[in-house]
């Protein structure tokens, strides 16, 4: 009955530490990417233009400083496109926001670094299956907090809707943290799966190698025993012969 017990207690650890892996799996996963997403989005957005209201500003000063580098009619054209970028980068603040899903996306890689130290620790007693569920639930706390000090300030609906888009198509098969990792869990399976067959195959054609030596071994025994058994024979009779010969004389 304590062996039953132990098993079931055993069965039960493994459950929950499954459960808990897997969410934490499928979190940081998610985190990671819509953070990734939003770096990569705003990096995009706000290089350009800051790029350009730099370049707009050394324009218009040059002419206000000049009045002949360009056209009048143009400078004004030019001021106007300035005014216009200069206000949509203050609303929208696009670096800030590059600043801040960076900032955040390198806290949820490092939580996903911890994810993995203790998933691949491969522990399978019942100690250190509890042992790794307080890990495991200490790490879920953490993303629970870093979740909260978020808020809603990094929310960007534009962000979301293109990280909607990529999580069911680009990253679909990427977008928990481990999938990479457990792709090459299986290739590795897969490839030690054929190496093991090829060296069954090797092992058994060497020992068929083996069998057929033998057997032409004992082949070439039996042959030369019967040929010397042949010629003892022969020697035998040529002696019987001679000695009949020599009794009739």
């Amino acid at each position: 009955m304590d062996d039953e017990f132990d098993t079931r207690e055993i069965e039960m650890a493994a459950q929950e530490m499954i459960f808990v892996e897997r969410k934490l799996d499928r979190e940081i996963g998610y985190n990671f990417w819509k953070k990734y997403v939003a770096s990569a989005f705003w990096s995009q957005i706000s290089t350009p233009i800051n790029l350009t209201i730099t370049f707009l500003t050394a324009i218009t000063t040059a002419q206000a400083q000049t009045d002949t580098l360009i056209p009048q009619t143009l400078y004004s054209q030019v001021a106007i496109v300035s005014l216009i970028i200069t206000t949509l980068n203050t609303f929208f603040r696009p670096h800030t926001q590059y600043a801040t899903s960076t900032e955040y996306l390198s806290k949820w890689n490092d939580l996903g670094v911890q994810f993995e130290k203790q998933y691949y620790s491969r522990k399978t007693q019942y100690p250190e299956i509890c042992n790794r569920i307080d890990e495991y639930k200490k790490l879920h706390d953490e993303v629970n907090n870093l979740r909260k000090a978020e808020g809603a300030n990094t929310v960007n609906f534009i962000t979301d809707l293109i990280f909607y888009i990529c999580y069911n198509t680009c990253i679909r098969k990427h977008k928990r943290w481990l999938d990479m990792d457990k792709k090459a869990e299986r290739e590795a399976a897969e490839s030690y799966t054929k190496y093991s067959v090829i060296q069954k195959q090797k092992r058994l054609i060497l020992h068929t190698k083996s069998l057929r030596n033998l057997v032409s071994e004992q082949t070439n025994t039996i042959v030369k025993g019967d040929d010397d058994t042949i010629s003892e024979k022969s020697t035998s009779s040529s002696e019987q012969k001679s000695e009949t010969q020599q009794h009739v004389v």
